[in-house]
């Protein structure tokens, strides 16, 4: 079963952007489609800003089971460079959700920054994506990685 998201971009007058999503309740293209212009007509009599750009997305429902071990709340937090050897230093945060315990040392909280999965992910993601604010991981030192550690985010209960 497909579900839609819907992504707009707003641009300011100093050219500074920033982006809000929505998922759409409808199943059907068309639906979402009209939907999405709904939105997007709707923000538009909200706010001052442009609208940059907008993508109605299409996902694909995967997984139909729950994993054996998995808890999204634990992440893997891998800071990963922007910038080459010699420039100042710029980061982008990569977090993993319900990470392997393959990418940590013996300690269980330090990233292995020399695990070869990992290291093929950042590789990736530096040659195609875009992260930050637009920008480009440099795998120049370190396959990109520079650091990284466990962490938790879940919400207390109490």
């Amino acid at each position: 079963m497909a579900e839609y998201h819907y992504r707009v971009t707003f641009i300011d007058t100093r050219g500074l952007k920033t982006s809000m999503g929505f998922l759409l309740a409808d199943a059907v293209y068309a639906d979402a489609m009209s939907a999405a212009q709904a939105i997007e007509a709707a923000l538009e009599l909200v706010t001052d800003a442009n609208v940059y750009s907008s993508f109605l997305i299409e996902g694909i429902t995967g997984a139909t089971s729950l994993p054996g071990d998995a808890d999204i709340t634990d992440e893997a937090l891998v800071v990963t460079y922007l910038s080459g050897a010699g420039d100042p230093a710029k980061f982008w945060n990569l977090r993993i959700p319900a990470p392997k315990s393959a990418l940590f040392n013996a300690d269980a909280v330090t990233i292995d920054i020399t695990n070869q999965n990992l290291q093929d992910l950042v590789s990736t993601l530096s040659t195609e994506a875009l992260v930050s604010d637009g920008e480009s991981i440099d795998t120049e030192v370190n396959e990109g990685i520079s650091h990284g550690f466990w962490r938790s985010v879940k919400k207390s209960t109490a």
